[in-house]
């Protein structure tokens, strides 16, 4: 043991993959244990020339390349145009080490939707590992060597380049700490990243200042530990950047980001052991969050069928069970306005539930529990019977029993004034949502009367905030009732209020179905009002 040599940094494999490397020269263990062939460690001069023959001397250059500088040198001092406004990603890292990536895509083929997750494989054994067919043209196109990337000092855009050229239009509100370690990620993802940490992550939490935040506090250390994570991380910030600031600009980078999180996801479900890594599971969520940013129209069933099957396999919690709360939350309130059941059994649902403790969804849900599990409840009700279109008797006072319950609930004032109106204006919602699911006979009165509750509370938080922000769904539901043009501008207005201060693509999905019931093009049924394109449907929170 004590003639063993140690390298100093992780070797090739190791770091591809992403997993702790313990620097054994010739060879690691952590390859040998795991069956892989350990490619070995990268050499840079500093090392070489710290020896031996070479000390002292300096790194040999090619001649090509030094004439390559030297005209570079000279077109520099040619007056330029402006840059165009256009950002680009910088370079990906150099890696002399593996194969050049193929040529990349066209971008009219990156703008075009696609979808990405499919079934998921059997689990029970290693010969059949846990796997996500994905589209593979754009998985060939996103290759790559993601963790550690070798510094490249002829790079013509580096990537803090965004930051000097928008950093002055846009508000950073929060600086996290403890804050990712910006130097230990690809250089295409620092700036990203940095808006990812300062923008993104306060939206997520329902009031934006909040000093517990677990996407902070939770997600952002896995990100540096999952490679699959971090890009998912990476495509979201991407999208939200766009959406908020009404461009285009990252709308390559959100693919790009997004198809190397799938590929790296799929990666990771070859193997049981980082299958079960916490990580794996938070960036299903994050890439949920990603086509709700992105429109909020997506095939989320196959994201919550590949969730419950690594729930089931980790047989274990997220901190605060966050991770399968919101899974749960998206999944159930997606089967809300869909044909489709929920992919997570009621049972399962109250299980994560009573796992919340005192912070259910860890103030990152704005439903409370109380008023979910009823939603739950009017979900799992309607799916159950024979005839949707013409419910029975017994039915009907079903629905009767849940609207007293909703209105006998007691108001959620602990925290704040904020938090009451966004909780009474989701109550007033869920009974809207219940009275026309199910096709009852109401009078124009009482449905005013639930317009203008949930109105009154959504006018109550201040626009522009997390409160606000979150209203999506409540709004959207006393929307399609409104008849009067005052109130429906009103709508529009905060509808463009929340998705540039909250930057989900959504809300502009939601706006377009209001403006299309507002011109009569309501269908008769209402689980017939949110269907999306193809397999996509829409989801609205």
């Amino acid at each position: 043991m004590a003639n063993e040599r140690f390298f100093g940094r992780a070797c090739k494999t190791c770091r591809r993959r992403g997993r702790g490397c313990d620097r054994r020269m010739p060879t690691c263990n952590t390859c040998e244990a795991s069956g892989q062939t350990c490619e070995g460690y990268q050499l840079q001069w500093p090392g070489l020339a710290s020896r031996g023959q070479l000390v002292g001397k300096s790194i040999p250059i090619a001649e090509t390349t030094k004439r390559r500088r030297t005209r570079r040198v000279q077109r520099s001092t040619v007056p330029s145009s402006p840059p165009p406004v256009l950002p680009r990603s910088p370079k990906e890292p150099v890696n002399n080490d593996e194969q050049a990536e193929p040529q990349e895509p066209r971008l009219e083929d990156l703008l075009d939707p696609v979808q990405l997750f499919a079934d998921i494989a059997d689990l029970a054994t290693p010969s059949n590992p846990l796997i996500w067919s994905n589209d593979i043209s754009l998985m060939n196109n996103v290759s790559g060597d993601l963790l550690e990337p070798q510094l490249n000092a002829d790079a013509e855009s580096p990537s803090w380049d965004h930051s000097e050229q928008f950093g002055g239009s846009l508000a950073l509100n929060h600086i996290p700490e403890p804050s990712l370690d910006i130097l230990g990620i690809p250089d295409e993802l620092k700036f990203i990243m940095q808006y990812h940490i300062c923008e993104v992550v306060p939206k997520l939490c329902i009031d934006n200042l909040s000093p517990q935040n677990p996407y902070r506090e939770y997600i952002l250390p896995l990100a540096h530990e999952v490679p699959s994570l971090l890009y998912a991380c990476a495509a979201l910030a991407a999208c939200h950047f766009n959406v908020r600031l009404s461009t285009n600009q990252f709308e390559r980078e959100f693919f790009r980001f997004k198809g190397k999180a799938m590929k790296r996801l799929q990666e990771d479900l070859y193997s049981q052991t980082r299958a079960k890594h916490p990580g794996t599971l938070a960036t299903i969520l994050m890439l949920c969050l990603c086509d709700l940013c992105h429109g909020g129209i997506s095939d989320f069933q196959s994201h919550f069928q590949g969730a419950k099957r690594l729930i089931e396999l980790r047989q274990e919690r997220t901190i605060g069970c966050f991770v399968e709360q919101y899974l749960a939350w998206l999944d159930v309130m997606a089967a809300a306005s869909h044909c489709r059941p929920t992919v997570f059994s009621l049972q399962e649902i109250s299980t994560i539930l009573g796992e919340s403790h005192d912070r259910w969804g860890l103030d990152a849900i704005p439903c409370p529990s109380d008023q979910f599990q009823i939603v739950c409840e009017i979900v799992a009700l309607f799916k159950s019977q024979l005839d949707p279109d013409s419910p029975s008797i017994e039915t009907l006072s079903q629905v009767q029993d849940i609207k007293r319950r909703l209105l006998q609930r007691s108001t959620h004032c602990d925290k704040g004034q904020n938090w009451f109106h966004m909780t009474e204006a989701y109550r007033f919602a869920i009974i809207l949502y219940l009275l026309r699911l199910f096709s009852c006979d109401i009078d124009e009165f009482e449905i005013d009367w639930l317009v203008s509750s949930v109105l009154y509370h959504a006018r109550a938080t201040p626009p522009a905030s997390g409160w606000s922000d979150q209203l999506l769904w409540p709004i959207f539901h006393a929307g399609l009732e409104l008849k009067d043009s005052r109130r429906q501008e009103w709508v529009r207005e905060r509808a463009r209020c929340m998705q540039s201060s909250g930057g989900f693509g959504n809300v502009q999905s939601a706006l377009v179905l209001l403006e299309g019931a507002w011109k009569g093009q309501r269908p008769v049924k209402y689980i017939d009002l949110m269907l999306g394109r193809g397999s996509g449907t829409v989801l609205l929170i």
